[in-house]
């Protein structure tokens, strides 16, 4: 493997888990699915290597903008690829770096991520099957 390949892998490793670790909200290059991408659409954030697997969770907050440069730009390591692009405003919900869910762990992973997706659907469901006006006593 060409040895700058490998160490620009390795510093966008670094910067990409220190963005996460500084970082609320985050500026996330979108290069597909520009059109399907909206608010409130859960975020997985992968990250490739040799420790593969999620680092956060997060949400898109607002629409995709196209924009000429990253507001984050100090964090790329090859800034010539962030710019003129467009971005999808994402904050972070919750934070993995102590605790990734790795890829060698790939049925953790497929848990989480069933999890996450169906929570929301099984508490309207709970919901749904309660009778208006109904009281809980402790």
């Amino acid at each position: 493997m060409n040895q700058e390949f490998y160490n620009a892998i390795l510093d966008f490793s670094s910067s990409i888990k220190d963005a996460i670790h500084k970082l609320d909200i985050i500026y996330w290059l979108v290069t597909r699915y520009t059109k399907e991408i909206k608010p409130s659409d859960n975020v997985l954030i992968w990250i490739a290597g040799k420790d593969a697997g999620i680092y956060a969770t997060a949400e898109v907050i607002d629409i995709l903008s196209f924009m000429d440069e990253h507001p984050d730009i100090d964090i790329w390591t090859m800034p010539i690829r962030a710019k003129a692009r467009f971005y999808a405003p994402v904050k972070f919900t919750q934070k993995l770096l102590n605790n990734p869910l790795l890829k060698k762990n790939y049925n953790l992973i497929l848990f989480y991520i069933n999890y996450k997706l169906y929570k929301h659907h099984l508490e309207q469901t709970f919901l749904s099957l309660i009778p208006n006006g109904s009281e809980f006593k402790n």
